[in-house]
């Protein structure tokens, strides 16, 4: 199932899509709120808590940079 963002990709939303996942589960995997897994990937948010975006970049195995990196 193909879910809608916005026009900015952020390198969270290509992970997500690239994998296959849903943001529900990734809010599941890292114990963040579905809003907030939203709004970073569609980019209408960009500041995250170092804490949210560890949480987010372990349950992805991924690093901070590849994560939430420059696109």
């Amino acid at each position: 199932m193909k879910q809608n963002y916005g026009d900015k990709p952020t390198k969270l939303r290509l992970i997500i899509e690239q994998r296959g996942i849903m943001q529900k589960d990734l809010a599941q995997m890292s114990n963040v709120e579905t809003y907030q897994i939203s709004k970073l990937c569609s980019g209408l948010k960009s500041n995250v808590m170092l804490d949210t975006a560890k949480r987010i970049a372990k349950a992805l195995n991924v690093t901070l940079d590849e994560a939430f990196g420059e696109v």
